[in-house]
């Protein structure tokens, strides 16, 4: 999933709830100055991605799923994916101070839509921004309001180099979710086995394995020496 492109139809699908000018607009925070007028609105609340993480909850996975007999599936061989953490920071930047109220407005619209729509799923090829979850392979993004105490707030606002503005933070884990592939007509190996010595008893590594094996006539010379297994005693009654 391409992360831009994600974001890009996040901020649509929020502008389409509200009639009239946009309300959100994806720049970054940290390059914005007082005056900046490239902005279409005059009272937008700025987008930005301030962190980017792996998710280390998820990051210790097996490779490939067992052999279920109950869901006559079985999952191959494939890499890891690598979930990202992905921490959104949705600004009221203003930059007429009357509009300071107007802007703590619209980001109160925006808690509420994302109150509303936790979950979202993206959805290749086509590559769309979904509420309701689809068939098929997709990625399941949750968001999650995060609450910083003042300490954190002042860290977070000093490396973003600029001063505090009204904003709510969320953590969005990407999550992909793989369909299973149906093998109702096709054959499962559900075991094998490995045949050792008794198939061919002149089999040096295969006497090995067997773990007890013997020269059958030492007083033949090297050269004609054969080894063959030792024979167990059976019990007799």
């Amino acid at each position: 999933m391409k992360i831009i492109e994600f974001l890009s139809k996040l901020v649509a699908a929020i502008n389409a709830e509200i009639a009239g000018t946009p309300i959100v607009e994806l720049a970054n925070i940290a390059t914005l100055n007082d005056g900046d007028e490239f902005l279409s609105s005059k009272s937008s609340i700025i987008l930005s991605i301030v962190n980017i993480e792996e998710d280390k909850i998820l990051k210790n996975q097996t490779l490939y799923k067992n052999y279920i007999p109950e869901s006559d599936t079985i999952a191959k061989y494939r890499n890891p994916a690598q979930n990202l953490i992905l921490s959104l920071l949705f600004t009221s930047y203003n930059i007429k101070q009357s509009d300071y109220t107007t802007g703590i407005e619209k980001l109160e619209v925006v808690i509420r839509y994302l109150q509303n729509n936790r979950v979202f799923y993206w959805q290749p090829p086509n590559n769309n921004l979904l509420i309701d979850e689809p068939k098929g392979d997709h990625e399941k993004l949750i968001f999650e309001i995060v609450s910083l105490k003042i300490d954190q707030l002042n860290q977070m606002w000093s490396y973003l180099g600029s001063k505090y503005m009204p904003s709510v933070l969320y953590q969005v884990r990407m999550i992909p979710i793989q369909k299973e592939e149906s093998l109702k007509n096709k054959k499962v190996i559900k075991s094998s086995e490995v045949q050792l010595w008794e198939n061919d008893k002149e089999d040096l590594a295969g006497l090995s394995e067997s773990g007890e094996y013997k020269i059958e006539d030492e007083k033949l010379p090297k050269e004609d020496w054969k080894i063959v297994p030792v024979e167990k005693n059976k019990y007799k009654p």
